[in-house]
């Protein structure tokens, strides 16, 4: 009962009513809408009733005073009512009070006064104005505001000083600005401050200042006959210029005739085709509000060159010879040779640099032509080819091909040195002649002086010139073998060159061929080839091999490419072979040779070490160390060793934590996993539940009956792990040792129902490892009892 009526007293909030948005005064601009807002700000919400606005005039405002703008609207608790203006007025000024009555006995009152003002309103104010050079001009910038603004003005962002000795006169309805020069171009700002509120409003206003055109000196001008032609006016004004261009001798206006159009915004004459009659003077005129000018233009008709004559030539070599060229043009054009496969132009006059070549020229300037020539004596056969004639002159240059073609007599440069061709038995030789020669060679075969044709059985000529085929089947029969004329000829003279076919055998006999390595069940071996090549390169090496006491004709066979590793594997250890080797090429397999090797196998032994896949870039690195992705598991992968005669039968996996320190690791031996058995079927090994940002030392060894090979050893760094918070809980705790074996509980649960699905899947984990233990020394009874079985390969 006390805190009810001494609510303040005993820590209760007093109620009261808040209207938003808050404070006394509440200033807006008119024609904004608006809404305020009024709510409980304290005591119980359920205890609020009778809500309701009052205006200036002591009225309660309804809903049906929406019609007038202002009406209000209860807020969907029902514990507020809304005051909403849809259109602010002046004549809504005034004191607006919220009331209600409070647990029916006190009632709550909340009142605030709104202040409408008329925003800065710009009536006359044109955002670019152009004032003439010379002149008085005022700025327009006409405002209105309640409370009325101050009017300053900026120009280029820096606010004008406005004195007796200014330009500037700063005036009601703007600013004037007195004997207006160019240099008052630029961006003004009008700006509006209404200090009552603090509002500031502002109108950029671009001044651009009137000038008369002045025309820019337009230089004599060429254009080409035939071509379309633009000739540009130019004169700089404020506001740019309009331009008409008039044909003084005509006084015609170029606007309005054929093959002419102006462009009136920018002086540009264009003519769709010229002709030779438009040779005269022309006059561009330029005007704007501030004046006019005028500038005259001297049009010179020029023409393109164009070769007209350029023939091709044959000669023989030795002899002088002369490719001429005719051009015309105006101006008449210099006309000079190029041989397409040289960089530098041909000269007037004897060459410096080849006194047998010469070039002359003979202009007509009137009838605008020229004629050349290019002079060649005691021509060679590097004077062949492609020749550009160039005509030029200041409007343009011409480019046409002529061809210079030396004739001469057969020859084989290209093809003299020819390796001989090689073949055996019923497989055809294929002898390849190319004469060069023009005009072209007509070719015969020979063999021993006597001319061949294809009535022969064993012979097959192709073609029968420039290029002929002579393909020759030997049979095996020696005869055949030997060398062969080529005899090319034309009108010039005869050339003749020989070919050998030559018969390729099998290879010879292995070298040497010594051990590399050897494990209980592999062996790797170096092989020497053949010292006699026949020509045909070598193909494989061949290895047949058996066990002590097997015949020959029971021998197994291997075949490798050449320079792949030379490697025989599946072994048995302990066991006695003789090895053989041969080489074969495109005919066959020579003999073996090389010496025969004998070998006793090792006897079993424990698998070589396993080797680990690492990333590429760790790759052939001494001290490994892998950046894992993961934070808490690293996937290790390796390649499967050499077992040594007997299987592998599992993998033995162990971690411990090291870190690097005084330029060494240290192993810790107190942070080491237990052994890990993974089946022999698996190449790789997900090991989890890793510490993040921790360096590991990986040990991998392989097991077979015989035992663990040597370790293969890695360094990992896990990747830095993100921290995570641990949410409050402000409920009851659980303690923390029934916390504990809740947890131990669960983890032995899921690791037993883990590797029950390890080994059913893929026989691995804790019971997988025991059922391995158990048949491996069942099997190792047996063996002990009845000795080890051998394999054959």
């Amino acid at each position: 009962m006390l805190f009810s009526i001494f609510p303040g007293i005993f820590g209760q909030e007093i109620p009261a009513l808040e209207i938003q948005p808050h404070g006394q005064e509440l200033s807006r601009v008119q024609g904004d809408s608006m809404a305020l807002t009024c709510k409980l700000k304290s005591g119980d919400a359920n205890q609020i009733s009778q809500l309701e606005w009052i205006d200036a005039r002591d009225q309660v405002i309804r809903n049906t005073d929406m019609r007038q703008g202002i009406y209000v609207q209860q807020l969907q608790d029902e514990n507020g009512i809304m005051l909403i203006f849809a259109k602010l007025r002046k004549d809504m000024e005034g004191s607006y009070t919220c009331r209600g009555n409070y647990a029916k006995t006190e009632q709550l009152i909340a009142t605030v006064t709104l202040m409408i003002i008329m925003d800065i309103t710009w009536t006359n104010v044109p955002p670019e104005q152009f004032p003439i050079i010379g002149t008085s001009h005022q700025l327009k910038c006409e405002v209105k505001g309640d409370p009325y603004p101050i009017i300053d003005w900026l120009r280029e962002g820096q606010r004008l000083t406005l004195d007796s000795n200014s330009r500037y006169v700063l005036e009601t309805d703007g600013l004037r600005i007195n004997n207006v020069q160019e240099s008052d171009d630029g961006q003004y700002t009008c700006r509006a401050l209404v200090p009552a509120t603090g509002k500031v409003d502002e109108r950029v206003i671009r001044v651009e200042v009137l000038i008369p055109p002045k025309m820019e000196p337009i230089a004599p001008v060429q254009i080409v006959e035939g071509e379309q032609a633009r000739i540009e006016c130019k004169a700089s004004s404020k506001p740019p210029s309009s331009y008409t261009w008039i044909r003084e001798d005509t006084r015609e206006d170029l606007s309005i005739k054929d093959r002419f159009t102006v462009d009136a915004r920018t002086g540009i004459l264009s003519v769709s085709r010229v002709e030779s009659a438009d040779d005269s003077t022309y006059k561009c005129v330029a005007k704007n509000p501030a004046g006019r000018a005028e500038q005259l233009v001297n049009i010179t008709v020029l023409a393109k060159p164009k070769i007209y004559e350029l023939l091709n030539i044959t000669a023989p070599i030795g002899q002088e010879t002369q490719l001429i060229c005719k051009a015309s043009g105006r101006p008449a054009p210099y006309i000079t040779f190029r041989k397409l496969n040289r960089q530098d132009k041909f000269t007037l006059g004897v060459q410096p640099d080849d006194a047998k070549v010469e070039l002359e020229n003979e202009r007509f300037e009137k009838k605008g032509e020229t004629f050349a020539k290019l002079i060649i004596r005691r021509l060679v056969r590097e004077d062949d080819g492609l020749y550009e004639c160039i005509a030029e002159n200041h409007v343009e240059t011409a480019y046409k091909n002529g061809h210079i073609t030396v004739e001469f007599p057969p020859t084989f440069e290209r093809t003299r040195d020819y390796p001989p061709v090689w073949t055996w038995a019923d497989k055809p030789g294929n002898l390849t002649c190319i004469a060069e020669s023009i005009p072209n060679a007509t070719i015969v075969w020979k063999f021993n002086n006597i001319e061949l044709d294809n009535s022969r059985e064993n012979m097959r000529i192709i073609g029968k010139g420039p290029i002929s085929n002579l393909l020759v089947t030997p049979f095996n029969n020696p005869v055949f073998y030997g060398r062969y004329e080529c005899i090319a000829s034309n009108k010039l003279g005869t050339a003749s060159t020989f070919l050998e076919l030559r018969q390729a055998k099998v290879p010879g006999s292995v070298q040497q061929v010594t051990i590399e390595a050897v494990t209980a069940t592999t062996i790797k071996f170096n092989i020497v080839g053949p010292a006699d090549q026949t020509g045909l390169p070598l193909r494989t090496f061949v290895s047949r091999f058996i066990l002590d006491g097997m015949p020959w004709d029971a021998a197994w066979n291997i075949t490798w490419s050449v320079n792949a590793p030379y490697i025989i594997e599946g072994l048995t250890p302990q066991r006695t072979y003789d090895f053989r080797f041969a080489a074969t090429n495109d005919v066959g397999m020579g003999g073996f040779g090389g010496g025969n090797q004998r070998y006793t196998m090792p006897t079993r032994s424990v698998p070589t070490e396993p080797k680990i896949l690492v990333p590429q870039e760790n790759a052939g690195l001494r001290d490994i160390l892998v950046n894992s992705p993961y934070a808490d598991h690293y996937e290790l992968r390796w390649k499967v060793p050499h077992d040594n005669g007997d299987p592998i039968d599992h993998y033995v996996i162990r971690y411990c934590v090291t870190e690097f320190r005084d330029g060494k690791w240290f192993d810790s031996a107190s942070e080491c996993s237990s052994e890990i058995n993974v089946s022999f079927q698996h190449q790789s090994y997900d090991l989890d539940h890793l510490i993040p940002d921790t360096t590991y030392k990986l040990e991998l060894r392989a097991h077979n009956p015989i035992g663990l090979s040597s370790p293969a050893e890695i360094r990992i760094k896990t990747a830095r792990g993100l921290d995570t918070a641990i949410p409050s809980n402000d409920g009851p705790a659980l303690s923390s040792g029934l916390i504990l074996g809740i947890v131990i509980a669960c983890v032995v649960v899921v690791l037993i129902l883990v590797d029950i699905a390890c080994f059913c899947v893929n026989r691995t984990g804790i019971l997988a490892f025991c059922c391995d233990c158990a048949k491996s020394k069942r099997v190792d009874e047996e063996e002990s009892k009845l000795g080890r079985g051998e394999r054959e390969p």
